[in-house]
């Protein structure tokens, strides 16, 4: 720390800036020289959430925030800051201080600006059955604002024609608005730089269409957009290399030329799990085809293997980081297989270990589910993968149960490649266990005998 505070006072303002702004202000404990740089940072973050909380005594603790974020603004004496976030529930209890702070990062000719104000009681889950009014529209001098590279807007209004007056905007994330087929059209064709475009919590989005003449957009997010019916997601974006999509099974239609790199799938809204499920789905996965690196979640491992090829993929991908969001449920066996046999370039797996929705018969019994011990320890098929690829393995929130257990011991046990085994216990107490127990469980794995002599095991 006493190398860092002879650095020039600009350089200092430079590191600062880069921090969040949280940790920009605890770094006025660290030393005199340090104990007033960080009211000079040009990354400012005013989050009610830092001094709210949802209970009796909220009104008091918004008073202290809108003070301490008023006091800021009269003190501050830079002439540029590069970001300004703005994150407050009931503006319109207190319009003329949003106002002014909207006035401060304007004037600072801000780069990167967000606004947020959802509530943070709002389900999380489905915005769309009751979809909470937006609070407050977005002034008409945030249009002229040429010099936005990023803008971020929840729970706002907008006139998404005026976009294109933000020549250099690049990134655009939008929240808990409505957002129509046609909203999508209009942004793409005002706003000719977009690189990526986030959409979270929106409703009536019951197609989002990513197509145009040299569209920039490398990364498309969809995440628990609700519309009625099967929602359809339609891309032509030649330079799109990421792609997240989270809610119900959608139908999907996507050509990307330059070919998807990373895809991240997750239908943990559905409700339903059938062998339609199952086609829909192996018929994304072929749409998506993602070249380097896919997430999935515990309905895809339910019921890819529902679709036309219960064994794998055809033709095979050519994934090589995958990330699996599983409960380890029985019902998720096959599903694992499945991913293994279809990633013969596989070499970063990564299991994350979560609660979901587990899908039974009418008469309550669990289908499509596999004994683990026999599947991995029993009777294991050795993967391509595992035998010449698989280096690198990270297990999440692990708990010590038996399915877990055996699917880390097969990996141990057949891994000839493998270097590296990270073992992540979980923090949760209930009545099965408790960290103490799950990492004694996890210990066991030192005892096995280790297809490579290069693996090395850790228990966090």
């Amino acid at each position: 720390m006493d190398r860092l505070s002879t650095l020039p006072e600009p350089l200092l303002l430079i590191i600062i800036s880069l921090l969040p702004f949280k940790e920009a202000v605890r770094t006025c404990v660290l030393s005199t020289s340090w104990r007033h740089l960080w009211r000079s940072t040009a990354n400012i973050e005013f989050n009610e959430h830092f001094f709210a909380n949802v209970d009796a005594r909220r009104e008091i603790q918004r008073q202290v925030f809108i003070d301490f974020a008023q006091q800021w603004i009269a003190n501050y004496q830079e002439d540029n800051i590069d970001k300004f976030s703005l994150t407050f529930s009931h503006p319109r209890n207190s319009q003329i201080f949003v106002e002014n702070c909207l006035k401060f990062s304007l004037a600072r000719h801000v780069k990167h600006l967000g606004l947020d104000f959802s509530e943070p009681t709002w389900d999380l889950s489905d915005p769309g059955d009751n979809p909470h009014p937006v609070s407050f529209d977005l002034p008409s001098q945030v249009y002229s604002h040429h010099v936005l590279e990023s803008l971020t807007l929840s729970s706002y209004n907008f006139v998404v024609s005026e976009f294109k007056n933000f020549r250099f905007l690049k990134h655009v994330s939008l929240a808990w608005v409505e957002f129509r087929a046609s909203t999508v059209k209009a942004l793409l064709v005002n706003c000719g730089l977009l690189e990526s475009l986030n959409l979270k919590q929106c409703w009536n989005t019951n197609s989002v269409d990513v197509c145009g003449q040299d569209l920039k957009l490398t990364s498309l997010v969809v995440d628990r957009c609700m519309c009625s019916g099967y929602q359809r997601i339609s891309i032509e974006a030649s330079n799109l290399k990421y792609l997240r999509f989270a809610g119900f099974v959608a139908i999907f239609d996507v050509n990307s030329t330059g070919g998807l790199e990373e895809v991240d799938l997750d239908f943990g809204l559905a409700s339903m799990c059938d062998e339609d499920s199952g086609y829909l789905l192996y018929d994304l996965l072929c749409e998506v085809y993602p070249s380097r690196a896919l997430t999935v979640c515990s309905y895809t491992l339910q019921a890819i293997t529902m679709g036309p090829e219960p064994i794998g993929m055809e033709p095979r991908l050519s994934v090589t980081n995958l990330t699996l969001k599983t409960a380890m449920h029985y019902n998720e066996q096959k599903g694992i297989k499945f991913f293994l046999t279809s990633c013969p370039l596989l070499e970063t797996l990564t299991i994350d270990i979560r609660r979901g929705t587990i899908f039974l018969h009418e008469d309550e019994a669990p289908f499509h589910a596999l004994n683990p011990f026999d599947v991995w320890i029993e009777n294991p098929i050795v993967y391509s993968c595992i035998i010449r690829t698989l280096r690198e393995v990270e297990i999440k929130g692990f708990k010590g149960t038996q399915n877990e257990f055996y699917l880390l011991a097969y990996l141990v046990l057949h891994g000839r490649v493998m270097q590296k085994l990270t073992v992540v216990t979980s923090r949760e107490i209930n009545n099965h266990g408790n960290p103490a127990v799950y990492r004694s469980v996890a210990e066991k794995l030192y005892a096995l005998r280790r297809a490579s002599q290069h693996l090395q095991i850790t228990i966090l």
